[in-house]
């Protein structure tokens, strides 16, 4: 196996690491179809970098974002390149609860408050911070290539 791709592929058939990816992959999809297609009542690609360039994030960020809850989501489902996908989706997902960290820690079960709080976001940075460390586990494609190198 070729040494720089040897850490990024690099699992074994964890069947609780499959669990986590997929369900992490199942959780983010809505998110990247919303800004991709404007599937589940999104905004598509021009209102999302429309929205995120109100928030004054560059484009090239924008853009960013798109592409990796997008692609990243069916990547972790896959289990291709795992890592990179979890990686990127944290990052992605960090920023969310830093811009939500005003709101608290609950939801907004009630509507009383002005936004969301955080504890969903720490659930999912939980997740994929497992992918990221333990790789894409069984039935992943990182799997079967790293077994063919």
């Amino acid at each position: 196996m070729p040494i720089i791709l040897e850490p990024l592929i690099k699992t074994n058939a964890d069947y609780i690491v499959l669990f986590l990816r997929v369900i992490a992959g199942a959780i983010i999809f809505p998110y990247g179809m919303q800004k991709l297609f404007g599937w589940f009542a999104g905004p598509g690609i021009k209102g999302t970098l429309d929205d995120l360039k109100m928030k004054k994030i560059p484009p090239f960020i924008a853009w960013l974002i798109i592409i990796g809850q997008s692609f990243g989501s069916i990547a972790l489902i896959l289990g291709i390149l795992g890592r990179i996908a979890a990686a990127g989706n944290f990052i992605i997902f960090t920023g969310a609860l830093i811009v939500h960290s005003p709101d608290g820690w609950m939801l907004n079960w009630w509507g009383k408050k002005n936004g969301e709080g955080i504890e969903y976001f720490v659930m999912l940075l939980a997740l994929l911070l497992v992918i990221i460390i333990k790789g894409s586990g069984a039935f992943s494609f990182d799997l079967w290539l790293s077994a063919k190198l």
